[in-house]
């Protein structure tokens, strides 16, 4: 099986710089959203969430609790390596989850609410989905340790997750589905984007690049074990979240926009945030009060 390069986890963090050089720049805002009677959710109330690491890199979002984001973290003077932090939204706190000497990245909560899962990539380069406490009692365990290509995952429930396999030998990136019992990952697409989300109804959400400038967000449902699309992405947009009413938000430069599956035929433009000098949008994560985390530049 191939081993990540440093090339190859700078491309699923989304840098053009290799791993083993001081990682871009990224600042962290959260925003509130406000439903509309006419359906459009409108972002307000910025708050800037990165002044502990100003020059770092601070990525990968992800609300563990209404009041608690985990987020990759890499301060300016660590060259070689990330790990998990935890802001605390409530206390204006921050504290480091994880303290290795292997890179952690892609936190997520898992189901039960008791702890959460990242990517590890370990001595030998293997790229391990790792599973944590949340009350950091353990040193942590792999989920699936014969799988050492996950770059990305989301959970459906708590036997089954969606993996995004690194390409292996210049082969495209693939979509896999795998039970934490069974361990036996099967494909269901490839060429495929680094954001998997899951619907409200069950289904997986997630990007598909048809050519290089056509890219469509598409649904997977794992029981009828079916692919729907559900949208056209806007132009280079590889990111987005879902809020609770199935709408998904994404970001174009400095835009936020939103689509609403059968209420809308498009995106729709609802904010924008260079007034608050931000130039472009990437990852975005949805917290369950309909909080936004946006990464930003």
């Amino acid at each position: 099986m191939r081993k990540l390069t440093t090339a190859a986890l700078a491309l699923l963090l989304g840098l053009p710089h290799i791993f083993c050089q001081k990682l871009e720049h990224f600042d962290l805002v959260l925003l509130a959203m406000n439903k509309k009677p006419d359906n459009l959710w409108l972002p307000f109330a910025p708050r800037f969430l990165t002044a502990f690491n100003p020059a770092g890199y601070n990525n990968q979002p992800q609300f563990v609790s209404p009041h608690e984001i985990y987020l990759t973290v890499q301060l300016p003077a660590d060259t070689t390596q990330t790990d998990i932090y935890a802001l605390n939204l409530l206390l204006n706190t921050t504290t480091r989850v994880t303290a290795t000497t292997t890179p952690e990245y892609s936190p997520t909560p898992m189901p039960g609410g008791k702890r959460f899962s990242a990517v590890r990539v370990e001595a030998n380069g293997d790229q391990r989905l790792w599973s944590f406490p949340l009350d950091r009692s353990d040193n942590g365990r792999p989920v699936l340790p014969a799988i050492t290509n996950v770059g990305y995952h989301c959970w459906l429930r708590d036997t089954l997750l969606a993996l995004f396999l690194v390409g292996e030998n210049e082969k495209p990136h693939a979509l896999a589905i795998v039970g934490t019992g069974q361990q036996q990952p099967r494909r269901i697409a490839s060429s495929i984007g680094r954001a998997l989300q899951k619907l409200p109804d069950g289904r997986l959400a997630f990007v598909q690049k048809a050519t290089e400038q056509t890219w469509y967000i598409k649904a997977y449902d794992p029981v009828k074990e079916t692919t729907d699309i559900l949208v056209k992405t806007p132009p280079g947009c590889e990111d987005f979240a879902v809020l609770s009413d199935g709408t998904l938000i994404a970001g174009n430069g400095s835009k936020l926009l939103q689509y609403n599956p059968g209420r809308q035929l498009d995106w729709i433009e609802i904010g924008d945030l260079s007034r608050y000098g931000v130039k472009k949008i990437t990852r975005i994560a949805v917290g369950g009060d309909g909080k936004l985390a946006v990464v930003v530049q």
